[in-house]
């Protein structure tokens, strides 16, 4: 390849997956170069193709899954923690209590409340200061301005007091500094969020469960269609990076509802269907990710503070199975806190990226 004229090598690379270049880099001092450049990271973050794995947020640490469905029941084996260094100095792992997903980065918010983002493929890690500190209710989201140069990475924060949020602030990578946002809006925000195409969203409280998601273009806070008309509990995640998916078990029923709405990409209004329904009888689901959807299947878990701490597969027409429990250490079965410095199971899609965290 090297004969080929720069260009080719350059759109030849920029085709394959993230996972294998990682061994290129080593190959010689120009391919090193090109794969640092940010010009060429959104190209290949463009064209090449995702090799997503599942990953589950447990006892403060981050377990890639290895999932199986072409098998009854489906199986379910969860990998080695993934390497989250404090930094390459401190070989202490993160003790993580929650987790944003953006393009191969992970925000990670660690036990005590502060913000860490991570790129595990590159093994990079960067704490984000703020010369105030961060209040005991800081919430955090990350993701992506879209601009002429490209996508510039964002952290919003804000804070929590009775359920409502406000005071919020934006962290720009670029500039590696905070500043205010007057966004006058108020919100409620009851569920985890996710971030899809650089934006953030949450499921908000009230009667109606609607969507709020928050625009790191514009900087400001908007509200989409509601997903139910009825009360219970809800999961909030991302499917194929293309739409949102819901999942939501009413209060005094046995049923969980999978719905998913029309591409988020779409010009059309935001709109919700019902994908399938289960009937889970005694089960609590917290958390879920739709995992398939031609084949209508789910993986979801219940509560760390219910009986059963396990994962299941769910599927239409009444099929679902309950695998293995997720919590391992017996000491993390009790909380004296469980609101703050908890953490909460989580299903997400993991992409290795070649994205750098910006300095």
């Amino acid at each position: 390849m090297s004969d080929l004229p720069e260009d080719l090598v350059e759109e030849i690379l920029s085709w394959v997956p993230a996972i294998s270049l990682k061994p290129l880099r080593s190959t010689c001092k120009r391919w090193k170069a090109l794969l640092k450049e940010p010009r060429f990271n959104e190209k290949h973050f463009r064209k090449a193709p995702n090799q997503s794995c599942v990953v589950m947020l447990k006892e403060y640490r981050l377990f890639p899954m290895s999932i199986d469905l072409n098998v009854v029941p489906p199986s379910i084996e969860f990998k080695g923690a993934l390497d989250l260094k404090s930094s390459r100095l401190n070989s202490e792992q993160l003790d993580i209590a929650k987790v944003f997903h953006c393009d191969g980065l992970l925000l990670c918010i660690t036990k005590d409340n502060r913000p860490v983002v991570c790129n595990p493929y590159l093994g990079e890690t960067r704490w984000i200061q703020h010369e105030n500190g961060y209040k005991r209710y800081s919430r955090f989201a990350l993701g992506y301005e879209n601009n002429k140069s490209g996508r510039t990475y964002k952290i919003l924060m804000f804070y929590e007091f009775n359920r409502r949020v406000s005071g919020f602030e934006i962290y720009e990578f670029s500039s590696n500094s905070w500043r205010v946002v007057n966004d006058p809006i108020w919100v409620r925000i009851c569920y985890s969020g996710v971030t899809l195409k650089g934006n953030a969203y949450w499921i908000s409280g009230g009667k109606d469960h609607s969507l709020r998601s928050f625009d790191f273009t514009r900087e400001r806070f908007g509200r989409l269609a509601p997903t139910c008309q009825k009360c219970g509990y809800m999961a909030l995640s991302v499917v194929r990076d293309e739409q949102l998916s819901v999942l939501h078990w009413s209060v005094g029923s046995a049923e969980v509802e999978m719905w998913v709405t029309n591409n988020i990409n779409t010009e059309a209004e935001l709109s919700w269907s019902k994908s399938f329904a289960v009937d889970m009888q005694s089960s609590s689901p917290f958390t879920s990710l739709l995992i398939d959807e031609e084949k209508k299947v789910a993986l979801c878990c219940d509560s760390c503070f219910f009986p059963y701490r396990k994962v299941y597969t769910i599927g239409e027409d009444d099929e679902y199975h309950v695998e293995i429990p997720y919590l391992t250490d017996p000491v993390l079965l009790h909380y004296t806190n469980p609101g703050e410095g908890s953490w909460w199971p989580l299903f997400f899609n993991y992409v290795p990226s070649l994205v750098q965290i910006q300095s």
